[in-house]
């Protein structure tokens, strides 16, 4: 049975989303590999490589921050009974 030493097939996001770069904003690229991911500007060769571990806890790091910020704002968002005047 043959197996394949490197992968042929590359997945690559183009995001909506853009950065500024020295005064320059570039287009956010995602390549997609088993162990880790490739993060580039357009326009610039350099890679940036990220695992895809880390991806998560950020990402997870990010929601648990995100629910506390809700919840912050849900408290201040409830109005307030009035006590009754004498």
């Amino acid at each position: 049975m043959a197996y394949l030493i490197e992968r042929k097939a590359q997945t690559i996001y183009f995001t909506a989303s853009s950065v500024n770069d020295n005064g320059k904003k570039r287009r956010i690229f995602i390549e997609s590999r088993p162990e880790f991911a490739i993060v580039k500007l357009q326009g610039l060769q350099q890679p940036l490589p990220i695992s895809w571990e880390l991806v998560y806890k950020t990402a997870l790091r990010h929601h648990e921050e995100n629910l506390l910020l809700e919840a912050k704002a849900d408290k201040r968002s409830k109005p307030r009974k009035k006590k009754p005047a004498d």
